[in-house]
Protein backbone atom coordinates (compact mmCIF):
# COMPACT_ATOMS: atom_id res chain seq x y z
CA UNK A 1 0.00 0.00 0.00
CA UNK A 2 1.74 3.23 -0.89
CA UNK A 3 1.58 6.01 1.38
CA UNK A 4 -0.67 8.79 1.79
CA UNK A 5 0.39 12.19 0.54
CA UNK A 6 -0.04 13.62 4.29
CA UNK A 7 2.25 10.68 5.72
CA UNK A 8 4.67 11.34 2.78
CA UNK A 9 5.27 15.27 2.83
CA UNK A 10 5.43 14.21 7.17
CA UNK A 11 8.04 12.01 5.83
CA UNK A 12 10.09 14.38 3.82
CA UNK A 13 9.94 17.35 6.49
CA UNK A 14 10.98 14.73 8.88
CA UNK A 15 14.00 14.29 6.85
CA UNK A 16 14.74 17.65 6.04
CA UNK A 17 15.09 18.72 9.56
CA UNK A 18 17.08 15.61 10.04
CA UNK A 19 19.46 16.80 7.33
CA UNK A 20 19.48 20.31 9.11
CA UNK A 21 20.02 19.46 12.44
CA UNK A 22 23.14 16.94 11.14
CA UNK A 23 24.39 20.21 9.07
CA UNK A 24 24.47 21.81 12.21
CA UNK A 25 26.12 19.32 14.48
CA UNK A 26 29.40 19.98 15.26
CA UNK A 27 32.00 17.50 13.23
CA UNK A 28 34.28 15.15 15.54
CA UNK A 29 37.87 15.26 16.20
CA UNK A 30 40.01 13.02 16.26
CA UNK A 31 42.83 11.27 18.15
CA UNK A 32 44.63 8.68 16.94
CA UNK A 33 47.27 6.77 19.52
CA UNK A 34 49.74 4.58 17.94
CA UNK A 35 51.39 1.97 20.40
CA UNK A 36 54.73 0.89 18.75
CA UNK A 37 56.03 -3.01 18.79
CA UNK A 38 53.26 -3.48 21.33
CA UNK A 39 51.84 -6.98 21.50
CA UNK A 40 47.47 -7.01 22.38
CA UNK A 41 49.06 -9.88 25.21
CA UNK A 42 50.38 -6.79 26.90
CA UNK A 43 47.19 -5.06 27.65
CA UNK A 44 44.79 -5.79 30.17
CA UNK A 45 41.81 -5.92 28.28
CA UNK A 46 43.53 -8.62 25.61
CA UNK A 47 43.96 -11.03 29.17
CA UNK A 48 46.55 -9.78 30.99
CA UNK A 49 46.47 -9.74 34.57
CA UNK A 50 45.60 -5.98 35.93
CA UNK A 51 47.86 -3.32 36.67
CA UNK A 52 50.14 -3.66 33.66
CA UNK A 53 47.95 -1.12 31.58
CA UNK A 54 45.41 0.53 33.22
CA UNK A 55 44.50 3.75 31.48
CA UNK A 56 44.11 1.78 28.13
CA UNK A 57 41.88 -0.76 29.79
CA UNK A 58 39.58 1.84 31.21
CA UNK A 59 39.64 3.51 27.50
CA UNK A 60 38.61 -0.31 26.53
CA UNK A 61 36.07 -0.87 28.89
CA UNK A 62 34.74 2.80 26.78
CA UNK A 63 35.29 1.42 23.31
CA UNK A 64 34.60 -1.42 21.08
CA UNK A 65 38.00 -3.75 21.03
CA UNK A 66 38.74 -6.49 18.43
CA UNK A 67 40.32 -9.50 19.18
CA UNK A 68 41.52 -10.13 15.36
CA UNK A 69 43.30 -7.33 14.40
CA UNK A 70 46.45 -7.39 12.03
CA UNK A 71 48.99 -5.40 11.00
CA UNK A 72 50.29 -5.43 7.33
CA UNK A 73 54.18 -5.41 8.16
CA UNK A 74 56.33 -6.23 11.54
CA UNK A 75 57.93 -3.04 10.69
CA UNK A 76 56.82 0.54 11.81
CA UNK A 77 56.95 2.69 8.82
CA UNK A 78 54.98 0.35 6.27
CA UNK A 79 52.46 -0.06 8.80
CA UNK A 80 51.84 3.09 9.48
CA UNK A 81 51.71 4.28 5.97
CA UNK A 82 48.92 2.00 5.94
CA UNK A 83 46.98 3.51 8.52
CA UNK A 84 47.43 6.82 6.76
CA UNK A 85 46.60 6.06 3.43
CA UNK A 86 44.74 2.80 3.55
CA UNK A 87 46.78 0.55 1.37
CA UNK A 88 48.44 -2.29 1.21
CA UNK A 89 52.28 -2.07 1.76
CA UNK A 90 52.58 -3.22 -2.26
CA UNK A 91 50.67 -0.06 -3.19
CA UNK A 92 51.57 2.48 -0.95
CA UNK A 93 55.48 0.82 -1.77
CA UNK A 94 57.13 1.34 1.62
CA UNK A 95 57.98 -2.09 2.30
CA UNK A 96 60.66 -1.78 4.93
CA UNK A 97 62.24 0.84 7.41
CA UNK A 98 64.44 3.66 6.19
CA UNK A 99 64.24 3.42 2.38
CA UNK A 100 62.38 5.62 0.45
CA UNK A 101 59.78 8.32 1.30
CA UNK A 102 55.67 7.92 0.75
CA UNK A 103 55.57 8.48 -2.44
CA UNK A 104 53.80 12.42 -2.56
CA UNK A 105 50.87 10.92 -5.04
CA UNK A 106 49.58 9.17 -1.54
CA UNK A 107 45.93 10.82 -0.77
CA UNK A 108 46.94 10.63 3.66
CA UNK A 109 44.26 11.08 5.95
CA UNK A 110 45.94 14.31 7.40
CA UNK A 111 45.68 15.99 3.98
CA UNK A 112 41.80 14.95 3.91
CA UNK A 113 41.24 16.44 7.19
CA UNK A 114 42.95 19.68 6.17
CA UNK A 115 41.40 20.29 3.15
CA UNK A 116 38.03 19.97 5.37
CA UNK A 117 39.13 22.71 7.76
CA UNK A 118 40.93 20.29 10.58
CA UNK A 119 43.93 21.16 12.72
CA UNK A 120 46.07 18.82 12.03
CA UNK A 121 49.56 17.57 14.43
CA UNK A 122 51.29 14.54 14.74
CA UNK A 123 53.66 14.24 17.73
CA UNK A 124 56.36 10.73 16.57
CA UNK A 125 58.42 9.40 19.09
CA UNK A 126 61.68 7.88 16.76
CA UNK A 127 63.40 9.08 13.45
CA UNK A 128 61.94 6.02 11.93
CA UNK A 129 58.81 8.10 11.32
CA UNK A 130 60.99 11.18 10.45
CA UNK A 131 59.09 13.89 8.02
CA UNK A 132 61.41 13.15 5.37
CA UNK A 133 59.68 9.79 4.98
CA UNK A 134 56.75 11.30 3.65
CA UNK A 135 53.93 10.83 6.91
CA UNK A 136 54.32 14.41 7.32
CA UNK A 137 52.30 15.41 4.38
CA UNK A 138 48.97 17.09 5.66
CA UNK A 139 50.09 17.94 8.89
CA UNK A 140 50.04 21.16 10.17
CA UNK A 141 52.27 20.57 13.27
CA UNK A 142 54.93 17.36 12.80
CA UNK A 143 56.79 17.67 16.11
CA UNK A 144 59.52 14.70 15.98
CA UNK A 145 62.66 14.22 18.13
CA UNK A 146 64.34 17.70 17.04
CA UNK A 147 68.08 18.29 15.89
CA UNK A 148 69.17 18.87 19.31
CA UNK A 149 68.53 15.60 20.29
CA UNK A 150 69.68 13.84 16.97
CA UNK A 151 73.16 15.75 17.48
CA UNK A 152 73.62 14.64 20.48
CA UNK A 153 72.53 10.83 19.21
CA UNK A 154 69.25 10.81 21.15
CA UNK A 155 66.75 9.32 18.10
CA UNK A 156 63.88 8.88 19.95
CA UNK A 157 61.83 10.01 22.98
CA UNK A 158 60.13 8.58 25.90
CA UNK A 159 56.45 8.53 26.30
CA UNK A 160 55.92 11.57 28.79
CA UNK A 161 57.96 13.71 26.26
CA UNK A 162 55.74 12.84 23.87
CA UNK A 163 52.75 13.19 25.46
CA UNK A 164 53.43 16.89 27.13
CA UNK A 165 54.34 18.06 23.41
CA UNK A 166 51.17 16.61 22.51
CA UNK A 167 48.90 18.12 25.53
CA UNK A 168 51.01 21.68 24.65
CA UNK A 169 49.19 21.93 21.37
CA UNK A 170 46.20 20.97 22.57
CA UNK A 171 46.29 23.90 25.13
CA UNK A 172 47.84 26.02 21.97
CA UNK A 173 44.91 24.51 19.26
CA UNK A 174 42.15 27.13 17.60
CA UNK A 175 39.63 25.25 19.42
CA UNK A 176 37.08 26.97 16.68
CA UNK A 177 38.42 24.13 14.63
CA UNK A 178 37.68 21.01 14.98
CA UNK A 179 40.76 18.52 14.84
CA UNK A 180 42.81 15.63 14.13
CA UNK A 181 45.47 14.71 15.95
CA UNK A 182 48.27 11.69 15.63
CA UNK A 183 50.13 10.57 18.78
CA UNK A 184 53.25 7.94 18.44
CA UNK A 185 54.46 6.03 21.31
CA UNK A 186 58.08 4.21 20.54
CA UNK A 187 59.05 2.76 24.42
CA UNK A 188 58.00 -0.78 24.34
CA UNK A 189 60.84 -0.94 21.10
CA UNK A 190 63.85 -3.04 22.11
CA UNK A 191 66.55 -2.06 23.66
CA UNK A 192 63.82 -2.08 26.89
CA UNK A 193 64.83 0.60 29.35
CA UNK A 194 61.78 1.38 31.40
CA UNK A 195 62.01 3.66 34.76
CA UNK A 196 62.46 1.52 37.56
CA UNK A 197 59.17 2.31 39.07
CA UNK A 198 57.38 0.45 35.76
CA UNK A 199 59.57 -2.50 36.57
CA UNK A 200 58.09 -2.00 39.98
CA UNK A 201 54.59 -2.24 38.61
CA UNK A 202 54.64 -5.22 36.89
CA UNK A 203 56.72 -7.55 38.67
CA UNK A 204 54.41 -8.52 41.89
CA UNK A 205 53.84 -11.27 39.77
CA UNK A 206 55.12 -13.98 37.22
CA UNK A 207 53.42 -15.71 34.52
CA UNK A 208 54.40 -18.14 32.19
CA UNK A 209 55.09 -15.75 29.32
CA UNK A 210 57.21 -13.55 31.87
CA UNK A 211 59.52 -16.62 31.94
CA UNK A 212 61.02 -15.29 28.23
CA UNK A 213 63.80 -13.20 28.13
CA UNK A 214 63.90 -9.49 28.94
CA UNK A 215 60.07 -9.96 28.90
CA UNK A 216 59.05 -8.26 32.40
CA UNK A 217 61.58 -5.21 30.93
CA UNK A 218 59.42 -5.43 27.72
CA UNK A 219 56.05 -4.86 29.76
CA UNK A 220 57.42 -2.36 31.52
CA UNK A 221 57.99 -0.44 28.73
CA UNK A 222 54.75 -1.32 27.97
CA UNK A 223 53.22 0.08 31.51
CA UNK A 224 55.54 3.30 30.97
CA UNK A 225 53.85 4.27 27.47
CA UNK A 226 50.17 3.13 28.81
CA UNK A 227 50.95 5.92 31.66
CA UNK A 228 51.62 8.29 29.65
CA UNK A 229 48.51 8.17 27.43
CA UNK A 230 46.51 8.39 30.93
CA UNK A 231 47.65 11.84 30.85
CA UNK A 232 46.97 12.73 27.44
CA UNK A 233 43.67 11.45 28.11
CA UNK A 234 43.30 13.20 31.02
CA UNK A 235 44.00 16.36 29.21
CA UNK A 236 41.65 15.56 26.89
CA UNK A 237 39.02 15.07 29.42
CA UNK A 238 40.10 18.24 31.62
CA UNK A 239 39.04 20.80 28.82
CA UNK A 240 36.01 18.51 27.84
CA UNK A 241 37.25 17.29 24.58
CA UNK A 242 36.12 13.42 24.94
CA UNK A 243 32.88 14.83 24.68
CA UNK A 244 32.88 14.90 20.48
CA UNK A 245 36.40 13.31 20.13
CA UNK A 246 36.74 9.97 18.36
CA UNK A 247 39.65 7.93 19.30
CA UNK A 248 41.25 5.15 18.08
CA UNK A 249 44.39 3.06 19.44
CA UNK A 250 46.55 0.72 17.21
CA UNK A 251 49.69 -0.91 17.10
CA UNK A 252 51.68 -0.85 14.49
CA UNK A 253 52.89 -4.81 14.82
CA UNK A 254 54.14 -6.28 18.00
CA UNK A 255 57.54 -8.03 19.58
CA UNK A 256 57.97 -11.89 19.05
CA UNK A 257 60.06 -12.48 22.38
CA UNK A 258 61.53 -15.70 21.02
CA UNK A 259 58.44 -17.18 19.96
CA UNK A 260 59.53 -19.01 17.18
CA UNK A 261 63.01 -18.52 17.95
CA UNK A 262 62.61 -14.71 16.91
CA UNK A 263 63.61 -12.15 19.42
CA UNK A 264 62.53 -9.17 18.30
CA UNK A 265 60.24 -8.12 14.87
CA UNK A 266 60.72 -7.84 11.45
CA UNK A 267 61.67 -11.58 10.05
CA UNK A 268 58.55 -13.58 10.13
CA UNK A 269 54.89 -13.24 9.85
CA UNK A 270 53.74 -15.07 12.66
CA UNK A 271 50.66 -13.70 14.74
CA UNK A 272 53.43 -13.15 17.74
CA UNK A 273 54.34 -9.75 15.41
CA UNK A 274 51.23 -9.63 12.96
CA UNK A 275 48.39 -9.55 15.71
CA UNK A 276 48.00 -6.48 17.37
CA UNK A 277 45.43 -4.41 19.56
CA UNK A 278 42.83 -2.23 18.06
CA UNK A 279 40.29 -0.69 19.91
CA UNK A 280 37.54 2.69 18.82
CA UNK A 281 35.90 5.01 21.45
CA UNK A 282 32.94 6.93 20.32
CA UNK A 283 32.09 9.83 21.89
CA UNK A 284 28.28 8.56 22.60
CA UNK A 285 29.22 5.66 23.76
CA UNK A 286 28.13 3.40 20.80
CA UNK A 287 29.61 -0.24 21.70
CA UNK A 288 30.96 0.94 24.96
CA UNK A 289 32.61 -2.48 26.73
CA UNK A 290 32.02 -4.67 23.50
CA UNK A 291 34.38 -6.91 22.02
CA UNK A 292 34.87 -7.77 18.17
CA UNK A 293 36.63 -11.15 16.87
CA UNK A 294 35.57 -9.74 12.97
CA UNK A 295 39.25 -9.69 11.32
CA UNK A 296 40.28 -6.11 10.45
CA UNK A 297 43.57 -4.13 9.47
CA UNK A 298 45.72 -1.31 10.39
CA UNK A 299 44.72 -0.43 7.05
CA UNK A 300 41.51 -0.15 8.52
CA UNK A 301 42.73 3.43 10.29
CA UNK A 302 42.34 5.38 7.76
CA UNK A 303 38.57 4.63 6.22
CA UNK A 304 37.07 4.30 9.59
CA UNK A 305 38.58 7.70 10.25
CA UNK A 306 37.72 9.43 7.00
CA UNK A 307 33.92 8.35 7.79
CA UNK A 308 34.19 9.49 11.46
CA UNK A 309 35.37 12.66 10.44
CA UNK A 310 32.54 13.15 7.71
CA UNK A 311 35.69 13.41 4.98
CA UNK A 312 33.80 11.77 1.92
CA UNK A 313 34.67 8.71 0.03
CA UNK A 314 37.66 7.24 1.19
CA UNK A 315 38.44 6.20 -2.33
CA UNK A 316 40.04 3.19 -4.02
CA UNK A 317 41.57 1.51 -1.15
CA UNK A 318 42.23 -1.67 0.44
CA UNK A 319 41.39 -0.58 4.18
CA UNK A 320 37.28 -0.99 5.10
CA UNK A 321 35.42 1.58 8.04
CA UNK A 322 34.88 0.16 10.75
CA UNK A 323 32.97 3.32 12.02
CA UNK A 324 29.41 2.13 13.02
CA UNK A 325 29.53 -0.98 11.00
CA UNK A 326 30.92 -4.58 10.79
CA UNK A 327 33.43 -5.92 7.75
CA UNK A 328 31.69 -8.31 5.38
CA UNK A 329 31.51 -12.56 6.35
CA UNK A 330 34.63 -13.87 4.24
CA UNK A 331 36.68 -10.53 4.49
CA UNK A 332 40.64 -11.44 4.43
CA UNK A 333 43.51 -9.20 5.45
CA UNK A 334 46.71 -9.07 3.50
CA UNK A 335 50.48 -9.04 5.31
CA UNK A 336 54.06 -9.48 4.38
CA UNK A 337 57.86 -9.07 5.33
CA UNK A 338 60.61 -8.57 2.61
CA UNK A 339 63.15 -8.37 5.40
CA UNK A 340 64.82 -10.69 4.83
CA UNK A 341 64.77 -10.64 0.96
CA UNK A 342 66.09 -7.13 0.97
CA UNK A 343 68.58 -7.53 3.39
CA UNK A 344 69.87 -11.18 2.69
CA UNK A 345 68.63 -12.02 -0.47
CA UNK A 346 65.62 -14.76 1.14
CA UNK A 347 62.43 -15.69 -0.41
CA UNK A 348 59.89 -12.67 0.90
CA UNK A 349 56.94 -13.81 3.30
CA UNK A 350 53.57 -12.95 3.36
CA UNK A 351 50.21 -13.75 4.68
CA UNK A 352 46.61 -13.61 4.39
CA UNK A 353 44.30 -14.30 7.54
CA UNK A 354 40.52 -14.74 7.35
CA UNK A 355 37.71 -16.13 10.01
CA UNK A 356 38.86 -19.87 8.14
CA UNK A 357 42.45 -19.39 9.51
CA UNK A 358 45.87 -17.74 8.46
CA UNK A 359 47.35 -18.43 5.59
CA UNK A 360 51.25 -17.53 5.28
CA UNK A 361 53.35 -18.43 2.06
CA UNK A 362 56.69 -19.40 1.55
CA UNK A 363 58.69 -22.12 -0.08
CA UNK A 364 57.33 -24.15 2.43
CA UNK A 365 54.00 -23.04 3.00
CA UNK A 366 51.82 -22.80 6.51
CA UNK A 367 48.17 -22.86 6.94
CA UNK A 368 46.93 -22.68 10.39
CA UNK A 369 43.09 -23.08 11.87
CA UNK A 370 41.55 -19.61 14.01
CA UNK A 371 41.96 -21.42 17.30
CA UNK A 372 45.85 -22.20 17.06
CA UNK A 373 47.13 -19.50 18.86
CA UNK A 374 50.60 -20.31 18.84
CA UNK A 375 50.72 -21.31 15.21
CA UNK A 376 52.62 -24.48 15.32
CA UNK A 377 50.06 -27.27 13.77
CA UNK A 378 50.72 -26.47 9.68
CA UNK A 379 47.75 -28.32 7.93
CA UNK A 380 48.61 -27.29 4.75
CA UNK A 381 48.56 -30.86 3.31
CA UNK A 382 45.23 -31.21 4.51
CA UNK A 383 43.42 -27.82 3.00
CA UNK A 384 45.71 -27.91 -0.05
CA UNK A 385 42.79 -26.07 -1.91
CA UNK A 386 42.06 -23.63 1.18
CA UNK A 387 46.05 -22.55 0.64
CA UNK A 388 44.99 -22.17 -3.45
CA UNK A 389 42.14 -19.72 -2.73
CA UNK A 390 44.31 -17.81 -0.28
CA UNK A 391 47.06 -17.54 -2.70
CA UNK A 392 44.88 -15.90 -5.34
CA UNK A 393 43.27 -13.55 -2.83
CA UNK A 394 47.33 -12.81 -2.12
CA UNK A 395 47.88 -12.61 -5.91
CA UNK A 396 44.81 -10.32 -6.18
CA UNK A 397 46.26 -7.23 -3.65
CA UNK A 398 49.52 -8.06 -5.37
CA UNK A 399 47.45 -6.94 -8.68
CA UNK A 400 45.94 -3.73 -7.48
CA UNK A 401 47.98 -0.12 -9.02
CA UNK A 402 50.57 1.15 -6.98
CA UNK A 403 51.15 4.68 -6.34
CA UNK A 404 53.50 6.40 -8.88
CA UNK A 405 56.65 6.71 -7.52
CA UNK A 406 58.45 10.07 -7.24
CA UNK A 407 62.27 10.24 -8.67
CA UNK A 408 64.96 9.87 -5.63
CA UNK A 409 65.00 12.41 -2.89
CA UNK A 410 67.55 13.08 -0.59
CA UNK A 411 67.65 11.30 3.18
CA UNK A 412 71.08 12.85 4.15
CA UNK A 413 72.02 10.85 7.26
CA UNK A 414 68.74 9.71 8.15
CA UNK A 415 69.55 6.21 6.84
CA UNK A 416 72.21 6.26 9.49
CA UNK A 417 70.14 7.61 12.18
CA UNK A 418 68.21 4.32 11.83
CA UNK A 419 70.91 2.07 11.35
CA UNK A 420 71.92 3.64 15.00
CA UNK A 421 68.00 2.56 16.52
CA UNK A 422 68.85 -0.75 15.88
CA UNK A 423 67.44 -0.77 12.48
CA UNK A 424 70.76 -2.46 10.64
CA UNK A 425 68.25 -4.21 7.72
CA UNK A 426 67.31 -2.48 4.56
CA UNK A 427 67.67 -2.76 0.65
CA UNK A 428 68.51 -0.66 -2.47
CA UNK A 429 65.30 1.27 -2.93
CA UNK A 430 65.78 1.71 -6.30
CA UNK A 431 65.98 -2.55 -6.28
CA UNK A 432 62.94 -4.11 -7.86
CA UNK A 433 61.27 -5.88 -5.50
CA UNK A 434 59.60 -9.50 -6.16
CA UNK A 435 55.90 -10.92 -6.29
CA UNK A 436 54.94 -11.56 -2.84
CA UNK A 437 53.84 -15.30 -3.95
CA UNK A 438 57.71 -15.35 -6.01
CA UNK A 439 59.62 -17.52 -3.77
CA UNK A 440 60.92 -20.49 -6.22
CA UNK A 441 64.93 -20.83 -5.74
CA UNK A 442 64.95 -18.90 -2.69
CA UNK A 443 65.73 -19.86 0.76
CA UNK A 444 63.14 -20.16 3.73
CA UNK A 445 63.99 -16.74 6.10
CA UNK A 446 62.13 -19.25 8.81
CA UNK A 447 64.96 -21.76 8.53
CA UNK A 448 67.34 -19.27 8.59
CA UNK A 449 66.31 -17.49 11.82
CA UNK A 450 69.61 -18.30 13.88
CA UNK A 451 71.59 -16.89 10.87
CA UNK A 452 69.62 -13.91 11.19
CA UNK A 453 69.73 -13.43 14.73
CA UNK A 454 73.46 -14.06 14.82
CA UNK A 455 73.96 -11.43 12.27
CA UNK A 456 72.13 -8.90 13.58
CA UNK A 457 73.63 -9.74 17.07
CA UNK A 458 77.18 -9.12 15.30
CA UNK A 459 75.54 -6.24 13.04
CA UNK A 460 74.26 -4.32 16.53
CA UNK A 461 77.84 -5.27 18.67
CA UNK A 462 79.63 -3.71 15.33
CA UNK A 463 77.78 -0.52 15.55
CA UNK A 464 78.89 -0.36 19.51
CA UNK A 465 82.49 -1.23 18.86
CA UNK A 466 83.57 2.59 19.92
CA UNK A 467 82.11 1.59 23.30
CA UNK A 468 82.85 -2.11 23.58
CA UNK A 469 86.36 -2.29 22.01
CA UNK A 470 85.70 -5.85 20.64
CA UNK A 471 86.51 -5.53 16.95
CA UNK A 472 88.34 -9.12 16.24
CA UNK A 473 85.13 -10.88 18.02
CA UNK A 474 82.91 -9.30 15.77
CA UNK A 475 84.95 -9.56 12.62
CA UNK A 476 84.95 -13.24 12.98
CA UNK A 477 81.18 -13.43 13.81
CA UNK A 478 80.57 -11.13 10.81
CA UNK A 479 82.80 -13.68 8.65
CA UNK A 480 81.09 -16.74 9.74
CA UNK A 481 77.74 -15.33 8.93
CA UNK A 482 79.07 -15.09 5.45
CA UNK A 483 80.42 -18.16 5.11
CA UNK A 484 77.14 -19.26 6.10
CA UNK A 485 74.77 -17.01 4.15
CA UNK A 486 76.80 -15.40 1.03
CA UNK A 487 73.58 -13.47 -0.14
CA UNK A 488 73.93 -11.83 3.47
CA UNK A 489 73.71 -8.13 2.71
CA UNK A 490 73.53 -7.22 6.64
CA UNK A 491 76.91 -9.05 6.88
CA UNK A 492 78.49 -7.44 4.01
CA UNK A 493 77.82 -4.04 4.71
CA UNK A 494 78.71 -4.59 8.95
CA UNK A 495 81.88 -6.17 7.69
CA UNK A 496 82.97 -3.39 5.55
CA UNK A 497 82.37 -0.70 7.55
CA UNK A 498 84.59 -2.56 10.61
CA UNK A 499 87.11 -2.67 8.08
CA UNK A 500 86.58 0.70 7.33
CA UNK A 501 86.71 2.10 10.64
CA UNK A 502 90.07 -0.04 11.11
CA UNK A 503 91.55 1.66 7.92
CA UNK A 504 91.65 -1.97 5.53
CA UNK A 505 90.82 -0.08 2.66
CA UNK A 506 91.87 -2.93 0.55
CA UNK A 507 89.56 -5.50 2.36
CA UNK A 508 86.63 -2.90 1.93
CA UNK A 509 87.58 -3.15 -1.96
CA UNK A 510 87.53 -6.90 -1.36
CA UNK A 511 84.48 -7.70 -0.31
CA UNK A 512 82.13 -5.15 -2.16
CA UNK A 513 83.51 -4.67 -5.34
CA UNK A 514 82.01 -8.39 -6.64
CA UNK A 515 79.13 -7.68 -4.97
CA UNK A 516 78.83 -3.90 -7.11
CA UNK A 517 79.70 -5.46 -10.22
CA UNK A 518 77.66 -8.37 -9.66
CA UNK A 519 74.61 -5.47 -9.85
CA UNK A 520 74.26 -4.43 -5.85
CA UNK A 521 74.35 -0.87 -5.86
CA UNK A 522 73.25 -0.17 -2.62
CA UNK A 523 73.55 3.12 -1.34
CA UNK A 524 76.48 1.97 1.54
CA UNK A 525 78.32 -0.36 -0.58
CA UNK A 526 78.77 2.49 -3.31
CA UNK A 527 79.66 4.71 -0.41
CA UNK A 528 81.86 2.42 1.60
CA UNK A 529 83.58 1.52 -1.73
CA UNK A 530 83.96 4.90 -3.35
CA UNK A 531 85.73 6.13 -0.05
CA UNK A 532 88.39 2.68 0.14
CA UNK A 533 89.07 3.25 -3.72
CA UNK A 534 89.75 6.63 -2.76
CA UNK A 535 91.84 5.83 0.05
CA UNK A 536 94.25 3.34 -2.13
CA UNK A 537 94.86 6.36 -4.34
CA UNK A 538 92.56 4.51 -7.05
CA UNK A 539 90.86 7.37 -8.23
CA UNK A 540 89.78 7.09 -11.97
CA UNK A 541 88.13 3.21 -10.22
CA UNK A 542 86.84 5.72 -7.37
CA UNK A 543 85.13 8.28 -9.65
CA UNK A 544 83.48 5.68 -12.05
CA UNK A 545 82.07 4.18 -8.45
CA UNK A 546 80.74 7.41 -7.76
CA UNK A 547 79.50 8.92 -11.50
CA UNK A 548 77.64 5.21 -11.21
CA UNK A 549 76.12 5.85 -7.77
CA UNK A 550 75.70 9.74 -8.82
CA UNK A 551 72.89 8.32 -12.26
CA UNK A 552 71.12 5.99 -9.05
CA UNK A 553 70.88 8.38 -6.63
CA UNK A 554 70.76 11.63 -7.87
CA UNK A 555 69.74 13.45 -4.82
CA UNK A 556 72.47 12.22 -2.75
CA UNK A 557 75.20 14.37 -1.16
CA UNK A 558 77.11 12.54 -0.51
CA UNK A 559 78.04 10.99 -3.95
CA UNK A 560 78.11 14.60 -5.95
CA UNK A 561 80.91 15.43 -2.93
CA UNK A 562 82.74 12.96 -4.20
CA UNK A 563 82.55 13.09 -7.44
CA UNK A 564 83.92 16.81 -6.96
CA UNK A 565 86.69 15.72 -4.77
CA UNK A 566 88.14 12.92 -7.14
CA UNK A 567 87.88 15.46 -10.09
CA UNK A 568 89.59 18.27 -8.37
CA UNK A 569 92.29 16.08 -7.60
CA UNK A 570 92.36 14.46 -11.39
CA UNK A 571 92.54 18.00 -12.65
CA UNK A 572 95.61 18.79 -10.32
CA UNK A 573 97.27 15.53 -11.06
CA UNK A 574 96.34 16.10 -15.05
CA UNK A 575 97.37 20.01 -14.79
Amino acid sequence: MSASPDRALLAATLAFAAACADARRDPLSAVLITLDTTNAGALGCYGRRAGVTPYLDALAAEGLVYDGARSVAPLTLPSHASMMTGLYPPRHTLRDNGLHPLPSSAVTLAERARARGYETAAFVAAVVLAAPFGLDQGFDVYDEPGPDRASAGILERPAHEVTRAAVGWLERRDRSRPFFLWVHYYDPHAPYAAEPRFLRQVGSERGADDQRPRFPEYLAEVAQADAAIGRLLAALEEEGALEHTFIAVVADHGEALHRHDEPTHSLLVYDTTIRVPLMLRYPDGHRAGERSSEIVSVADVYPTLVEALGLGDPGPVDGQSLFRRSVPRGRGVYFESLAGYLSCGWSPLCGWADEGGTYLHSPEPELFAPGDERQERNRIAEEAAAAERYRERIARVAARPALAPDAPASLGDLPEKIRALGYVGGGDPSEPVPHPLETAGRPNPREHVAAWNACLEAAVLALELPQEGRVDEVVQRLEAQLEATPGNRIALEMLARVMAGREHHARVIELLEPAVDAGSERHAFMLLLGDALEHEGRDAEALAVYARARERWPAQEDFRKGLARVLARLERAGG
